[in-house]
């Protein structure tokens, strides 16, 4: 059982991406809600591992429209319709970096103006049990840049829906077309966690 947290959801820059596209459009995009502060539980603005396992569990239920306890491809690709519409902050109908990184690690976040040489694929990096803001920015902009096929610096509908089934197939680890709460809960794991379960 093999899942790096480069997205499969899914799951991110080229030399300018996020405040300089928003910029050249003349406004910088406004996001208005954030998945960091349903992250950050007990509001101290720090996001422990233990949270954002937690956050991530609790989103299999609202996947799971039909409530029957598995996640459907049907199911997933309407979630990530409905996760692409929160994150367009100024529905453009395309993602920037800056979008992306303000909603998921915190709204004074900003997405870096070049990409590092190495994309961070763990989301607790130095494996402190805390995700430090760098850490949530580095991981978040590596998956940007694996949804954004084309390398323009924008992430379009096509192309985050394309990194949510590459997600989908990742999380479906016996290939049998559905996720089940145990493949899911085990690709959102920490990479400790895995390295226990596969010994």
């Amino acid at each position: 059982m093999k899942k790096t947290y480069g997205i499969g959801l899914v799951v991110l820059l080229l030399l300018t991406v996020g405040l300089g596209t928003a910029a050249a459009q003349g406004k910088s995009p406004v996001v208005t809600q954030t998945s960091f502060a349903r992250i950050d539980t007990n509001g101290d603005g720090i996001i422990t591992v233990a949270e954002y396992e937690a956050y991530w569990k609790g989103r299999f239920r609202d996947i799971d429209a039909d409530k029957d306890g598995k996640i459907m491809a049907a199911e997933f690709e309407a979630s990530a319709k409905r996760q692409f519409s929160t994150l367009d902050a100024d529905k453009d109908n395309a993602l920037v970096a800056q979008e992306f990184v303000a909603y998921y690690c915190g709204p004074d976040a900003k997405a870096p103006k070049k990409a590092k040489k190495k994309a961070m694929k763990k989301i607790d990096a130095d494996k402190n049990g805390k995700i430090g803001k760098d850490e949530c920015v580095m991981f978040w902009m590596a998956r940007y840049r694996d949804a954004d096929a084309d390398k323009d610096g924008r992430v379009t509908m096509d192309e985050f829906l394309a990194a949510a089934k590459k997600q989908f197939q990742e999380m479906d680890m016996n290939g049998d077309g559905v996720i089940a709460v145990q493949e899911f809960d085990y690709y959102y794991a920490a990479q400790d966690a895995k390295t226990k379960a596969k010994q």
